[in-house]
């Protein structure tokens, strides 16, 4: 009881901040992916491009009040006791609660959660998931990995959430719990939980796909992960085999591909109508991304350190733009056709947030880059590991899994899909600050109850 109230107090503070931002975009910000989630809800006709089961999350919260506020609402509700359950864990390990209480405040003003957290993405529960996992992760050590039956059920929910919530989320689910199975107190458990995940994802590409009647994710539309590095091929003009050039030219001319930037192939996937989307064919667009990656390491190696900067360079380079929230609902025919816009309670602030998301993701300074803060995630990590217990490095697998399962999946310079590991280090960071305060204040003290003892 104790901890479901600690973790609601904590949650108070996100609770108002991201409603009130809400207000600005009211009924919430919508992208052409949640636009087209909306209409999959509204129509029950499914198809996999966005995970069946996220929709189907959505539409049994719009069965309580039909409308993408609702939903939004409860996105951020469930961030925000998250965040409070990884600030009550934080208490149970002596961390001050002065230094909690500015974290529930302050957590909710970083302006990358106020902003995604309002909108209808699946980014938003996905994150969820992925801070409750790390904090059942950190109590779990705390414990020992003495644990009931209910709180393992516990951790292998959360993993669950991930697989069903993002297509990357079966990567970084069973990562972490083979991982732990290499922990010699929670190897048989983990192993179990490992194998439900696997379960778990297939029974959700297959039973669920079926009992929906909804349609799987299109061969071409898997397609876009390999494009990049056809597209580098073209840019670094490698010599090609006769079977490579024609698939490349057929799927647009060498012009279109050289356009295409090393960090973006959204744009040219979707919007180009010099592509033939006829051309994807999946076998032979992979097979060929593969060919060229073996006979060119080095303009591969290139490739995913350009595309995957956002993990890993603090500073922005040359003319690349992070994508960021829509700040409305996007009108595409599909939003007129739903009748959808947006209705700002509070157009001076919705004005406001506008003209200072521009100034936020359109800025170069290492304080509004995503890689910063997942540097410090690390750096944390390992600081607790040599002040507080060795299994720390557990706590980072969250945030660590999700970048790394993203490595070459990962389109374009999107900050909603390393924003949960952005979240999550920054309070991996806040633990770590905690702990670093109570261990200086216990060796400083060390020394004046030395000759208390010896007197003794």
């Amino acid at each position: 009881m104790r901890t479901a109230a600690s973790t609601i107090a904590f949650a108070i503070p996100g609770c108002i901040i991201y409603c009130i931002v809400h207000l600005a975009f009211w009924p919430a910000q919508m992208s052409p992916d949640s636009l087209d989630q909306w209409q999959q809800l509204l129509t029950w006709q499914f198809n996999d491009t966005q995970p069946v089961s996220g929709t189907l999350l959505n539409w049994m919260f719009y069965q309580a009040v039909p409308s993408p506020a609702f939903i939004v609402f409860v996105h951020y509700v469930l961030f925000a006791l998250a965040t409070g359950y990884v600030l009550s864990e934080l208490r149970c390990w002596g961390v001050a609660p002065s230094l909690l209480v500015a974290c529930a405040i302050l957590f909710p003003l970083f302006p990358p959660n106020f902003l995604v957290v309002t909108t209808m993405w699946k980014d938003v529960p996905f994150a969820t998931a992925l801070i409750a996992l790390m904090a059942l992760l950190i109590k779990s050590v705390r414990l020992d990995f003495k644990l009931s039956a209910s709180e393992w059920a516990s951790i292998g929910a959360a993993g669950i959430a991930l697989v069903l919530l993002r297509h990357n989320g079966v990567i970084v689910s069973v990562g972490i719990f083979l991982l732990l199975a290499t922990v010699k107190s929670a190897r048989r458990p983990a192993a179990v939980l490992a194998g439900l995940q696997v379960a778990a994802f297939i029974l959700s590409k297959t039973l669920l796909l079926s009992a929906l009647s909804a349609s799987p994710q299109s061969g071409e539309m898997r397609t876009i992960v390999a494009l990049p590095m056809l597209a580098a091929a073209v840019r670094e003009d490698v010599q090609l085999s006769p079977e490579q050039d024609q698939t490349i030219r057929a799927i647009a001319p060498i012009e279109a591909w050289k356009s295409v930037p090393c960090w973006n192939v959204v744009t040219f996937f979707f919007d180009d109508p010099r592509v033939s989307h006829a051309a994807l064919e999946p076998h032979r667009v992979f097979a060929t991304a593969a060919q060229i990656a073996f006979q060119h390491p080095l303009v591969a190696l290139r490739q995913e350190l350009c595309m995957t900067e956002l993990f890993w360079r603090p500073w922005p380079h040359r003319a690349k733009q992070m994508a960021d929230v829509p700040l409305e609902i996007t009108q595409t025919p599909l939003a007129h056709e739903l009748n959808l816009t947006t209705q700002s309670k509070l157009p001076a602030l919705a004005d406001w947030l506008n003209w200072f998301n521009g100034r936020y993701f359109g800025g170069r300074a290492p304080m509004k880059r995503p890689a910063l803060y997942l540097l410090a995630g690390i750096i944390a990590a390992v600081r607790l590991m040599m002040i507080a217990k060795r299994l720390m490095w557990l706590a980072w697998l969250p945030a660590g899994l999700n970048c790394v399962s993203l490595l070459f999946l990962i389109q374009a310079q999107e900050y909603r899909m390393v924003w949960p590991s952005v979240a999550a280090s920054v309070l991996l960071a806040v633990f770590a600050i905690g702990m670093e305060a109570k261990h200086r204040q216990r060796t400083s003290a060390q020394p004046t109850q030395e000759p208390i003892a010896q007197l003794g």
